[in-house]
């Protein structure tokens, strides 16, 4: 699976080196928690805002900003209803 504004690692690399994620006009220490995010996301789908928010050690209203920032590079979307749904890595077209 790939995605846009996201240079993807060959196969035979190591699989704990994840995506080199590009994103203009967001510095490298968001990159490195947008990446982190997405490997949750990839491990994790259906999860919310709670969830990952746990998981990075980010307030819910950082991780909220995270997700935008994703959503509106289209890499993730928000799957079914506010109460049953979760976000989910966005696959490609």
């Amino acid at each position: 699976m790939t995605f846009p504004n996201v240079n993807h690692k060959k196969k035979n690399e190591g699989v704990n080196e994840g995506v080199n994620l590009k994103i203009e006009g967001v510095n490298e220490n968001i990159t490195i928690e947008l990446q982190c995010v997405i490997n949750y996301l990839r491990n994790n789908p259906t999860s919310k805002t709670n969830e990952i928010s746990e998981y990075i050690g980010k307030s819910v209203s950082t991780t909220e900003r995270y997700l935008r920032i994703l959503k509106e590079q289209n890499i993730i979307v928000f799957e079914r209803t506010p109460k049953t749904g979760g976000y989910i890595l966005k696959k490609e077209d």
